[in-house]
């Protein structure tokens, strides 16, 4: 029995057992991969949201961008027009943007930095396990105020 050829049992199992490995790694990486690349798409989302927000108060706030300073999409009373109109429409192209659980609040603060001008803050919050949100500010010049 000198002139063995060929593997012993011992060599393919530990080669299968070296092929298993590498092949489990590549199925966590593909799955870590995924879960990026959901998570990306989400803060992309959630950034176009909030920057059609800021779009909607300078279109339609125009000098008086304060009147959207208390809006939350979970509750859109206590608004004027344009602002509750909105309030809502935000609200149902939040719930159907695929975010889960997303909302979203407007802070403005008036005079700020300097006067004549308001700063905008516009944060759309999502999540149902752990929470994540996305914040734009802008400054608003209000000079016919």
């Amino acid at each position: 029995m000198l002139n063995n050829k060929g593997f012993t049992l011992i060599e393919v199992l530990i080669s299968v057992f070296l092929l298993s490995v590498g092949l489990l790694a590549v199925a966590a990486m593909q799955t870590t991969a995924m879960t990026g690349s959901s998570s990306s798409n989400n803060t992309t989302l959630s950034t176009q949201l909030a920057e059609e927000m800021v779009d909607r108060i300078r279109v339609n706030g125009g000098s008086t961008p304060n009147i959207y300073g208390t809006l939350d999409t979970v509750n859109c009373t206590g608004l004027i027009e344009p602002a509750l109109g909105d309030c809502t429409q935000w609200r149902d192209r939040l719930q159907s943007s695929g975010l889960p659980g997303a909302t979203g609040t407007v802070v403005v603060v008036q005079d700020s930095p300097i006067s004549k001008t308001a700063t905008v803050t516009v944060t759309v919050t999502w999540g149902l396990t752990g929470t994540r949100s996305t914040r734009v500010s802008t400054i608003i010049e209000t000079w016919l105020t």
